[in-house]
């Protein structure tokens, strides 16, 4: 008996240090070795009216930030695609975009102009001319109910998701619809990558939308399932192509070290696997980049860090089941040299056990200026959440956490 036990603890312990079976119960939230100490910076705000927001983008012009709210996480909670959140389509968002002052921490939300709703809010996207700085096109995800949906249809999706496309001059406090973007291609939209007024890409979260299918989906995690889609438009049409298929469970979106997209054939150049399910992953440029000889910039890789906690606490009607996160961190060198091993250099910069903030979605770091810092090289790290009260701004030291 006692020599079956062995057996058997051996072959868990072999299965578990197995690189993939270990990063898989690892980002499920078994994490038999891990400390439970929080990971926060050297002081922790929180952000007025903005409740529910999943994605953050920084816009460098304006040095400003821009978010697409939900407004209120029990609607959140009832009618959510993205997370599986399908039972109250007859209670859909009617959110907005709101803009974030990092140096002054607070939040403005912006009145939507020519548009109606309902606005049940993912990711967003932003793009402004080089002569027009000030003027921001903002790309947001819109999951809306879908009016043809019955229950006992069988081809008709409970979601009809679409991409909204507003005009807004910085400084002010509207956001002009200028149109509604369809196109049988984007199907379960989660971020957005905007690269022009009339273009962009957007990726396909999942294949299924709910059920068991897509918890399959989810623990396989099959190639060519999801995927990323290049859209074109004019006044008169919509021009879709999938431009890489080769990633599952296709998620967050952003722009590397460098901002160029120029055709519709794309290829991983870089796989690192991160110890959670990483969202909005994200590049931070250091605009102080060689103050004290260093320069910062890096991936940022946020996410839940207990899957199962996330299933069971999403649909909590006391909206307090706590769903830790964090926020990992990889220097520029990491997707530059192919001979740099990237699991060496990440580090877990913000770990939350899911109290302070429920869930973790998205995380971008706005420098401070040296100058007006006693020469400290520090900035705020502001992180989302989409089933969260408010997003969190956390004052991070870039010698001890990013270094």
């Amino acid at each position: 008996m006692f020599l079956y036990f062995v057996v058997a603890l051996l072959s868990v312990l072999g299965a578990w240090l197995y690189p993939p079976v270990r990063h898989l119960t690892t980002i499920l939230g078994i994490r038999p070795f891990e400390s439970s100490v929080n990971i926060h910076g050297v002081e922790t705000r929180f952000i007025p009216d903005t409740a529910g927001c999943e994605d953050l983008e920084y816009h460098a012009p304006s040095g400003m930030l821009y978010t697409a709210c939900v407004g209120d996480v029990e609607v959140a909670r009832g009618w959510n695609p993205g997370a599986e959140a399908l039972e109250r389509p007859d209670r859909p968002a009617f959110g907005t975009i709101v803009v974030i002052d990092p140096k002054t921490l607070k939040s403005q939300k912006l009145s939507l102009r020519n548009f109606e709703g309902p606005f049940a809010t993912h990711g967003i996207g932003l793009y402004s001319p080089t002569s027009k700085p000030n003027l921001v096109y903002i790309y947001a995800v819109n999951h809306l109910p879908n009016p043809r949906w019955t229950a006992g249809s069988r081809t008709e999706e409970k979601a009809a998701s679409q991409v909204e496309l507003f005009v807004h001059t910085v400084g002010s406090n509207t956001a002009q619809h200028l149109r509604s973007i369809v196109h049988p291609l984007i199907r379960t939209p989660n971020d957005i990558l905007a690269i022009s007024e009339n273009e962009f890409l957007v990726t396909n979260d999942h294949y299924y939308r709910d059920g068991l299918m897509r918890l399959i989906e989810e623990l396989v995690r099959l190639r060519g399932w999801t995927d990323l889609i290049h859209l074109r438009f004019d006044e008169n049409s919509v021009d879709a192509a999938v431009v890489l298929d080769s990633i599952p469970t296709n998620n967050g979106l952003g722009w590397g070290p460098t901002s160029s997209a120029e055709n519709r054939t794309m290829a991983v150049s870089h796989y690192i696997p991160i110890d959670c399910v990483v969202d909005n992953a994200n590049f931070f440029v250091d605009p102080y980049a060689g103050v004290n000889g260093k320069d910062y910039s890096g991936y940022l890789m946020p996410g839940v860090s207990d899957a199962l906690k996330f299933v069971k606490g999403f649909p909590d009607p006391m909206l307090k089941a706590p769903i830790p996160g964090h926020v990992w961190y990889l220097p520029a060198i990491a997707g530059k040299d192919k001979n740099v091993d990237g699991t060496k250099l990440r580090k877990l910069i913000f770990k939350d056990d899911g109290y302070a903030i429920r869930s973790v979605t998205t995380a971008v770091i706005v420098a401070i200026d040296p100058a007006t810092n006693g020469g400290k090289r520090e900035g705020w790290l502001f992180v989302t959440s989409v089933i969260g009260a408010s997003v969190l701004a956390t004052r991070i030291d870039f010698e001890v956490a990013l270094a």
